[in-house]
């Protein structure tokens, strides 16, 4: 768009050179009396003046242009007026400068915020509030989330606010292209008496992205980039169980976007530790004191994982990715407390507690890989299909909680076969080989299930938007985990049982979206999710047995058309799930009253927002 208003300058040049033009014409017409050869030099003359002033006034109006142009390109100088509500001018309004694009994106610097956030607010079937209640199946995903279905069926307040800063260094071709994210997390679970009140259990805040981009380190592939940090590394999840099966985030550094053959290489080396280890004291079975203080010489494990992925290979029909991960934790010695149970021989009853013993393990070891194809149909529509298998430490997570959940459930799994005399199970217990309860020395226990772990997985995700009124979601996913050791517990009975190690989930789902207008639909949700075993949840009926879940919700929503993930959401919802009777008083029931009794149904009322930008 030109500017209505030129510079006074330039337009006043126009003005002095036309009449000093004018002036020299008469000029020549009063020396015409002078004699015709004054006349013809006179002509001579004024011919070479007239074509000097006509190439400045050209060079002059370029000039004008370019200054013309420059005061509409968005820069402080924009001379273009603003406008009302209706894009009318305003009367009487003289002109001012509009705030447009280009204008706002050189006062941010290339700055950008984004959001994810969820918030909401339910109560059960009778009338008392959700607590902690969402119906998951129980020994749920390695990568958790909810192994059933999302909707309707989430008990927490929870945000990712991220904050973006491109082209540090500026946008030179010259320079390195430097971009920085930071994310901060909060959640508050189940407490709704404010969205975080960190003094309150279960609520938070925290940093959980910290890192930064360089590109345009190679003038000849200014696309590779390099990255180092903490961050979400390229994660992969089914976002209607909010389920993440691939997810090796974590501290390190990278490079991907490397062109190499029909696809991009991704190289990443990553870290995870928690503080799990409190330094190996041990105990003196004659006098209690501490007596092996400094004996881990490693200090916290740490988990490195080393991921390497060849990703976008169009193969034609859909892009394959092809991954490859592997993972290391050094082994130590160091101090663990667990829980231990017991049962009375004759009366039957089972007494629970406490201990503390030293715990050893062995290096840990890990790799696995596999295959993700994805289809997009146009119209936000796709399918993605992936399998992976994993060995050992790789469990395709970054986190190493896994890893020192699977070395304590085996430390608890000795001492309660000792205390409840299943010695033949028995590696390394007290220095015995025998069983029964411990009177003294140090409790001292060597495990090494990690490396006899495995990991293996199936998904498809599809997620269809064949009308501008409906979209549809389906999902179907299968896990096996195998922890490497068999773990012994009891039933609701007292029983004593021992559980297989491994256990597979299977889960299918559904999920449509029909919009009766452009801003308001109907959604749903239906999923079914069956265990063969469930390895947790020791005193209940389901320890060492199978079970089913299902869900059914029903919310009607306020959305915008636009697909599947069109945000925000403003939903109302009822929620009606149900479960095998050996699945009762587990996470299935949500694992509190009123439905962790005799019960295998139950319901969820309430709302929930939901944003992304």
């Amino acid at each position: 768009m030109d500017s209505p208003v030129q510079l006074p300058g330039i337009r006043g040049l126009k003005f002095t050179l036309v009449a000093g033009l004018t002036l020299l014409t008469t000029d020549a017409l009063f020396a015409q009396s002078a004699g015709q050869n004054d006349v013809d030099a006179l002509k001579t003359q004024m011919n070479q003046m007239q074509r000097q002033y006509e190439q400045r006034i050209e060079a002059m109006e370029a000039k004008m242009k370019a200054l013309e142009s420059n005061a509409n390109s968005g820069s402080i100088l924009n001379t273009r007026v603003l406008t009302d509500a209706d894009g009318k001018e305003g009367p009487g309004k003289a002109p001012a400068p509009m705030l447009d694009e280009s204008f706002l994106k050189s006062l941010t610097r290339n700055f950008t915020f984004n959001v994810y956030m969820r918030a909401g607010v339910a109560f059960n079937g009778s009338g008392g509030a959700q607590g902690n209640t969402s119906f998951i199946t129980p020994d749920n995903y390695v990568g958790g989330g909810r192994s059933t279905s999302r909707l309707g069926n989430e008990n927490d307040f929870y945000t990712e606010l991220s904050w973006n800063q491109a082209h540090i260094l500026g946008d030179s071709p010259d320079l390195a292209d430097v971009s920085f994210r930071a994310t901060m997390q909060a959640f508050s679970s189940p407490q709704k008496t404010s969205a975080v009140n960190t003094q309150n259990p279960g609520a938070g805040v925290g940093m959980v992205e910290g890192y930064v981009e360089m590109k345009n380190i190679f003038k000849s592939a200014p696309e590779v980039t390099f990255w180092g940090g903490q961050r979400f590394y390229d994660r992969y999840n089914i976002d209607s169980e909010d389920y993440f099966w691939l997810n090796t985030s974590g501290f390190g550094v990278g490079v991907y976007n490397i062109h190499l053959g029909p696809g991009n290489l991704y190289l990443a080396w990553l870290g995870n530790n928690n503080d799990n280890l409190n330094e190996a004291t041990g105990f003196n079975g004659s006098n209690g004191l501490s007596t092996f203080n400094n004996r881990s010489t490693v200090g916290n494990l740490y988990k490195q994982t080393f991921d390497i992925r060849y990703k976008d290979i169009d193969i034609g029909f859909g892009k394959l990715s092809l991954i490859l991960i592997g993972n290391y934790v050094k082994g130590d010695t160091y101090e663990s407390s667990f829980s231990t149970f017991a049962r009375d021989p004759v009366t039957g009853v089972v007494t629970t507690g406490s201990t503390t013993g030293v715990v050893k393990t062995q290096d840990m070891y890990g790799l696995g890989g596999g295959a993700i194809w994805e289809y997009d149909f146009g119209n936000k529509s796709m399918l993605r299909i992936s399998g992976l298998y994993g060995y050992g430490a790789t469990d395709f997570q970054g986190n190493i909680g896994n890893q020192i959940n699977a070395v304590n459930n085996a430390v608890s799994n000795q001492f309660n076969r000792g205390l409840n005399g299943f010695s033949n199970s028995v590696q390394n217990l007290n220095g015995r080989s025998g069983g029964g309860p411990f009177t003294g020395g140090e409790p001292f226990v060597s495990v090494n299930p990690v490396n006899r772990n495995t990991e293996a997985l199936a998904t498809a995700y599809f997620v269809w938007n064949p009308v501008d009124c409906f979209a549809l979601g389906v999902w179907a996913n299968w896990e096996y985990n195998d922890n490497g050791t068999q773990a012994l517990g009891f039933d609701n009975n007292g029983n004593l049982k021992i559980a297989s190690g491994s256990r597979n989930i299977v889960t299918v789902g559904v999920r449509p979206v029909y919009w009766i207008s452009d801003n308001i639909a109907i959604q749903g949700a239906a999923a079914f999710s069956y265990i063969d075993n469930v390895r947790n949840s020791t005193g209940t009926a389901a320890y060492g047995r199978s079970g089913q879940t299902g869900i059914f919700t029903i919310a009607p929503t306020i959305k915008p058309k636009g697909g599947f993930f069109t945000r925000p959401e403003i939903r109302l919802f009822a929620t009606y799930a149900v479960w095998s009777n050996s699945l009762k008083g587990t996470s299935a029931s949500g694992g509190n009253p009123p439905y962790n009794g005799n019960t295998n149904q139950g319901w969820l009322i309430g709302s929930q927002m939901e944003i992304w930008f």
